[in-house]
């Protein structure tokens, strides 16, 4: 361990004996405190200090013995309003867990048949022969199996929002075969629960948010979570906001926010620690929060069976198999249940361990440098309630590694914004002759405008003032902050005619 690190641990740890001993007694029907409270406390804030780049990070730990929630950091580097355990921050795509569960309730009430195939549950959407609609069956969807891609429905579903239920119908028709993973093989995509829930919101008459808000959040007593993101901000939660974290100035906000339009069944809600934990006990208690059987324990037992090979790691996490909605597969000598998320300012971290009972739920309002961070502290947690005697010792090595990639972020970014700034300009035209709209039927419309000689480019939510590019009348873009991208203007006859994006899609000038 490095020198800094054993004395803010030791400060840590002496700060939280001192509160302990100045804290009321807990109230009767209050959650017993997990055991090694002290020590998660101790790790986490000397972690957060020698990282240096946390905004906000918020965690749950959930046994039978004791349980633990705290909030750590802010919300907002601008507002410092603090972290809490019922701050709601977004979880990405660990909301598969909840849709996949939801579905798998009514498929047991026989609402929904998740063995029906896609032409026998929605007769009249205008799917290709070549996606087997006629094969393929609606657990197929839900486990990344169903050899079947749609960027445009993907696209605008999480990122520009621009579309309504009629568009999203049209748009299912626009489904192509996987080439990479044709059907019956396992490729990780948001595709398959945008396709789902786009069919049983219309075939149902609820949609997949009220779904699952009655299915799971209010049966489980959960407050803080919702994938609506007008109830969070109308109600005046607190909202944990999205960071960028690749400069050793500090964090740094991100303006994309997620509105309602953008959360999306593969990834929209969010969560706070409080109601996370209610979340970790509903699995690890086989469908029973406080003593209450609130979803039947076959229904919660299901969710975890190992439905598509998936084969791999991700960091130190075995991925044998997929369930539904779910990851499954070993950490050291136990069995990890988990599904974690990112997206633009955030990353979340849910897990759990069946056969020990016990979870974690870690969020981190931070995707860059602080993106492996929840993982971290999840580990320490397993390996410190394991009684592993080299927990300390691993999670300090973890955190060492995490401080060396920090660095190599920074330096790496700092070279790039250094190489973007040296461009010229490289359009045959005045910027003005580019301002327009510009639409493809699949994808949706960019709007150009320039003012004050910046041009502005925007797709629905998503709004950037674009750079030079490298090529003649071609422009950089980061619609999603921080992530590059490159639009190629076609001109013909001296006038701008169209855009074409990266991946070869076309959108007319109007």
């Amino acid at each position: 361990m490095s020198y800094r690190f054993i004395l803010n641990v030791v400060a840590a740890i002496s700060f939280v004996g001192a509160q302990a001993c100045s804290t009321p007694a807990p109230k009767a029907d209050a959650p017993t405190p997990l055991a090694i409270s002290d020590d998660i406390d101790a790790f986490v804030e000397a972690a957060i200090e020698e990282l240096g780049i946390v905004p906000g990070f918020s965690l749950a730990v959930y046994t039978p013995e004791g349980v633990y929630t705290r909030g750590f950091g802010v919300t907002d580097v601008n507002t410092g309003e603090p972290v809490t355990s019922d701050t709601a921050f977004y979880i990405a795509s660990s909301t598969k867990s909840f849709t996949s569960l939801a579905m798998n309730t009514l498929h047991h009430r026989g609402e929904i048949n998740l063995d029906a195939t896609l032409n026998e549950f929605a007769p009249d959407a205008s799917f290709s022969d070549a996606v087997l609609p006629g094969q393929v069956i609606l657990r197929d969807l839900l486990t990344h199996t169903s050899g079947i891609e749609n960027f445009p429905i993907s696209w605008r579903a999480a990122y520009s929002g621009e579309h309504t239920p009629q568009i999203n119908w049209r748009l299912l028709s626009s489904s192509v075969v996987n080439e990479e993973a044709p059907y019956g093989e396992f490729q990780y995509t948001n595709t398959g629960y945008n396709i789902l829930t786009i069919m049983s919101d219309a075939k149902l008459g609820v949609n997949w948010q009220d779904l699952i808000a009655r299915e799971i959040i209010e049966p489980a007593g959960m407050t803080r979570t919702t994938a609506y993101m007008s109830k969070a901000k109308n109600e005046g939660w607190s909202l944990a906001k999205p960071h960028f974290t690749g400069f050793k100035s500090g964090p740094v906000r991100v303006e994309l926010e997620k509105t309602d339009a953008t959360m999306q069944s593969a990834g929209g809600m969010v969560m706070s620690a409080n109601d996370s934990l209610l979340w970790l006990e509903l699995f690890i208690n086989d469908g029973m929060v406080g003593g209450k059987q609130i979803i039947p324990a076959d229904v919660v037992k299901e969710t975890r069976e190992p439905l598509a090979i998936v084969g791999g790691d991700y960091r130190d996490y075995k991925r044998d198999h997929y369930g539904l909605g779910w990851y499954i597969g070993p950490y050291n000598d136990d069995l990890l249940v988990h599904h974690f998320g990112g997206f633009a300012g955030f990353r979340a971290h849910v897990s759990y361990m069946p056969n020990r009972k016990i979870g974690v739920a870690a969020f981190i309002n931070d995707d860059v440098a602080g993106h492996p961070f929840p993982d971290v502290v999840a580990n320490f947690i397993y390996d410190r309630l394991a009684g592993r005697d080299d927990a300390w010792e691993t999670a300090q090595q973890s955190l060492a590694q995490l401080v060396e990639r920090r660095d190599r972020i920074f330096k790496g970014i700092a070279a790039d914004r250094e190489r973007r700034a040296a461009r010229e300009w490289l359009l045959s035209l005045p910027k003005e002759a580019y301002a327009g709209t510009y639409i493809a039927s699949l994808y949706g419309t960019i709007l150009v405008d320039v003012t004050d000689d910046d041009m502005r480019v925007s797709m629905g939510n998503l709004h950037t003032v674009a750079e030079p590019f490298t090529k003649p009348d071609t422009i950089r873009v980061e619609l999603v902050p921080y992530s590059g991208d490159v639009l190629q203007f076609i001109v013909e006859n001296g006038v701008a005619v169209a855009i074409m994006d990266r991946d070869g899609a076309r959108y007319i000038r109007q």
